[in-house]
């Protein structure tokens, strides 16, 4: 088969090996608008089961991939002054982006996939002969756009403003702080990629972007008013700045997932909401989907598509589910906020419904046992 796949990112250069190594006499061509030096982003996380299926369906791309993450199973959740420790039961890999990147696009040249970088796409023309169209490009797919009513594109964006910044050093443990502030309530999530860096984003609520002036103010000011709400948690280290824009998340659905030979993929087909921490396992989960699809129905693009719709939409449903319960907690953070903080940390654990007591208790085994212990005391 001839496939073209647009954009190079963790999901569409995970498809693009898996196909090449199950039939090394696929044409398969990656397309990226970046170029291959480019340097945007900082640190992405992938979960113990994401890296078990990987290890399963390649185990080089896997051990390459865990050789350079760095692994963690603790989270401070800090509310206001007050912090409660999370030990949870397995242990979460986070990776710098570039390395990500930069691993996989070797593992597709070392099967001979052919990469092209520096070139948008604007149109599909040039791809007509292609036997399958991956859109893999992202929030701002342009494949997606090129045919937003044959896939039943719906888009709509939240009320939170948040930006992704670094920081020069290994942050640890890993951390979600909810401040209340003179100008309203900030939120900063952040954990260490590698040795001496972390990702740290920060958030903050319609009110406290209105209050703090930040419509109005430069990207500079706002930095500078996110190492003072955090400056306990910085501890003098500036946050460093990487195309670190202040937005909001769009959130984009579609009612299809193909059309034609086309098809889509991760943050293309149905953007995962950073609060759940899963945006690049679910892109490169849906690589898997698509390529098993292939591997049980041959070169049949048809009869592979809907296999891959009818065996990954259950799934990406449910996580679609997850992540609007996760971000409507967080549009609304300033109720949980009047929470004592155990109870703060047991609604921030439990608010996507997918964690119910006895999933907690295998998941934060000892933060279980401590509220079970708490909880008695407060309803007496």
């Amino acid at each position: 088969m001839k496939i073209t796949i647009i954009g190079g990112g963790p999901a569409g250069l995970y498809f693009a090996r898996l196909m090449k190594r199950r039939d090394p006499q696929h044409d398969i061509l990656v397309v990226e608008q970046n170029s291959q030096d480019a340097t945007y982003g900082f640190g992405v996380t992938l979960g113990g089961p994401a890296r078990a299926r990987m290890k399963a369906a390649d185990p080089e791309v896997h051990d390459r991939l865990a050789a350079t993450m760095v692994f963690n199973n603790k989270q401070n959740i800090c509310l206001d002054d007050q912090s409660v420790l999370l030990e949870y039961a397995s242990a979460g890999g986070a990776i710098e982006r570039l390395n990500l990147l930069r691993i996989l696009q070797r593992c597709c040249l070392d099967v001979g996939v052919r990469l092209k970088h520096g070139d948008r796409v604007t149109s599909l023309d040039a791809y007509a002969d292609s036997d399958l169209i991956v859109g893999a490009d992202g929030v701002n797919s342009v494949v997606r756009s090129l045919h937003a009513e044959a896939f039943g594109t719906h888009s709509y964006y939240l009320k939170n403003h948040f930006a992704w910044y670094g920081v020069g050093r290994a942050m640890k443990p890993n951390a979600l702080v909810f401040r209340h502030t003179d100008t309203g309530v900030f939120i900063a999530h952040y954990y260490t990629y590698m040795p001496m860096m972390s990702t740290f984003v920060a958030e903050c609520d319609e009110a406290a972007w209105r209050d703090s002036g930040f419509e109005s103010a430069t990207d500079e000011q706002r930095r500078a008013r996110i190492e003072e709400v955090f400056a306990p948690e910085l501890a003098g280290d500036p946050l460093i700045d990487n195309k670190s824009m202040w937005r909001n998340f769009n959130v984009i659905t579609n009612e299809r997932w193909t059309f034609g030979n086309i098809v889509l993929l991760g943050d293309a087909l149905r953007s995962a909401h950073f609060s759940i921490g899963s945006g690049t396992r679910l892109a490169m989960d849906d690589a898997f989907a698509l390529a098993e699809a292939f591997t049980a129905g041959g070169d049949d693009v048809p009869g592979a598509l809907r296999r891959y719709v009818e065996i990954r939409k259950p799934i990406r449903d449910q996580f679609g589910t997850a992540a609007e319960r996760s971000f409507n907690w967080y549009e609304k953070i300033r109720g949980p906020m009047e929470k004592p903080v155990m109870d703060f940390a047991y609604d921030f654990l439990t608010r996507t419904g997918r964690v119910d007591d006895v999933r907690l208790k295998s998941y934060a085994p000892s933060f279980f046992e401590r509220y079970q212990q708490y909880r008695p005391r407060t309803s007496a």
